[in-house]
This record gives structure tokens, C-alpha cells and sequence, in this order.
């Protein structure tokens, strides 16, 4: 299983909440030793010098570096010298399912910006939102946040940097069921099947299949199937009916109620608008 997909969908499930930001030059009193925060905490370093500790590796962070503390992780703090850091700075949770990020993945804790002005436009709109009384402002200061997080993803994905996923025995129970789900798209696949496969009880086998997917495997199967039929719907000429039979529904009107579900017009108006599109 290719790892971009899980984290592909890691970060659609991803629920963050905002904390507190700011921007300031830290006191000369700025220091803390081993402590392990239950939030996370992005720095942007604008100016001046000093230390970090994130787990067992030690930083003496520049300016346009941008770090991660992750929620979790044992970490230190401190000035070095009488030229303290002056930063952006953002407290924050992201949980996937309940858990938070930061133990599904190891994150390199560090990246270097190709865009440095948009990441300060981005911590200022935080900041500016996060102060306002609008009743849409908790909304915008979300959305800033998740747009920060994905930034720096990005940056350090397309660094090929460290974006390692954790519990990799879990993973490969995982890549098993998935594979078997596409080989077997067409048929009626249960659970106990998926569990039998992997020798795991099928309670086990939902709690492990919701902490990565954010779903049920029955649900998860459900949508694979309909975007299947939808991929026949847009590429082939078959019929409605042909279609449902080919991924393993033998009632036509359940397979139309349930890509309304998901897409939300039944199968021939969906036909419709892409021929017409």
C-alpha cells in the first residue's frame, strides 16, 4: 500500500483546534526543561538565536525556519545569548479519529519555507481572526490553521525529509484488507472475510480499519463501489443495471439509493452531467 494514500486520508480526517498565537521577541527568563505539552506548537522564527530540544535531538533554530513541537513529545527550551528569538508562535491540537496526529506519524520537526511571505501572511491572519468578534471568526482561524498545517506537510514532503508512518505492523494488516477489497470489488466481501484474512476478530479488525481510515470497513467498501461506478458510468457504455451486477449488487434500486448517497444524484442523472460536461 502506498503510504501517501494513508496519509492522504489521515489529513481528510484531520480535526484541529486552535489555541492561542502571537508574535513577539521572547524575555530573557524564556526557558523550560523535559516537558511534555498536551498541544502542539508551530514557531516561525523572524530574528534572534536560541535552543530547542524535541525529543532526543537538540536545535539552534535560524531565521525563515519554521518548527514543529508536537504534541506528546518531551521537549526544552531556552535563550542562549542577549539576542532571543523574535517568532510567531501557534499552540494547537490535531487529532485523526480521536488520536492525536503526531502518533500516527513522525514528522521531520523542521522546514525551510519556499514561500516565506505566505507563511507570515498566514500566521497574521491567524492572529488577526483569532482576536476578532465576528461570528465566523473561530471558522476563519480553522481554516488558517489547517492551511499552516498543510503548508508545512508539504514543504517538508516535498523535501523528501522525514513523514514516516508509525505502527507499520498495523499498516501491513491494513495494506491486505485494502488490496483484497480492490481485488475483489465486484463481490459481495463481509467482514469476517476481511477479519479471517488477517486472523483478527472482526471487532478488532473495525476499531484498527476506523483509527486509519475514519470509516467502517462496510462503509468504505460501499464507497469504493460507487466510485467504481462511477468510473464505468464516465468510460463505458454498459446500463445501469450491468453496472450494479458488476459490483456485486443484485438489486438495482439499492445501488441507485446508494450512489445518491454518496454522490448525490442518482446514476443516469450522473451520466447526464458528464456526458454534458
Amino acid at each position: 500500500m502506498n503510504d501517501d494514500i494513508l496519509l492522504s486520508n489521515y489529513l481528510a480526517n484531520l480535526k484541529v483546534e486552535f489555541i492561542i498565537a502571537n508574535y513577539n521577541r521572547c524575555s530573557s527568563q524564556w526557558k523550560e526543561l523535559d516537558y511534555t505539552p498536551d498541544y502542539s506548537k508551530f514557531y516561525w522564527i523572524c530574528e534572534g538565536e536560541g535552543w530547542l530540544k524535541i525529543g532526543r535531538n537538540e536545535y539552534y533554530p535560524q531565521p525563515r525556519e519554521l518548527f514543529l513541537l508536537p504534541q506528546g513529545i518531551k521537549q526544552s527550551y531556552s535563550v542562549i545569548n542577549e539576542h532571543p528569538f523574535q517568532k510567531y508562535w501557534c499552540h494547537f491540537t490535531a487529532h485523526v479519529n480521536g488520536i492525536n496526529l503526531f502518533k500516527l506519524l513522525d514528522i521531520y520537526p523542521l522546514c525551510i519555507p519556499y514561500q516565506p511571505d505566505r507563511l507570515t501572511q498566514i500566521f497574521q491572519d491567524i492572529i488577526t481572526f483569532a482576536h476578532s468578534d465576528a461570528v465566523y471568526a473561530n471558522l476563519l482561524v480553522k481554516s488558517k490553521l489547517m492551511e499552516l498545517i498543510s503548508y508545512f506537510i508539504m514543504n517538508v514532503h516535498s523535501d523528501h525529509r522525514q513523514l514516516v508512518l508509525k505502527n507499520r505492523a498495523a499498516l501491513d494488516q491494513l495494506a491486505l484488507v485494502l488490496n483484497y477489497i480492490d481485488d475483489h470489488i465486484g463481490s459481495t466481501i463481509t467482514l469476517e472475510e476481511l477479519a479471517h484474512l488477517i486472523y483478527m476478530h472482526p471487532n478488532s479488525l473495525i476499531r484498527m480499519f476506523k483509527q486509519h481510515m475514519g470509516m467502517p470497513p462496510i462503509q468504505y467498501i460501499s464507497r469504493k463501489k460507487i466510485e467504481k461506478s462511477k468510473q464505468l458510468l464516465t468510460v463505458t457504455c454498459c446500463s445501469i443495471s450491468d453496472i450494479a451486477q458488476q459490483l456485486g449488487f443484485n438489486d438495482n434500486f439499492y445501488f441507485s439509493k446508494q450512489f445518491k448517497k454518496y454522490v448525490g444524484l442518482a446514476p443516469t442523472d450522473y451520466r447526464r452531467y458528464i456526458n454534458t460536461h
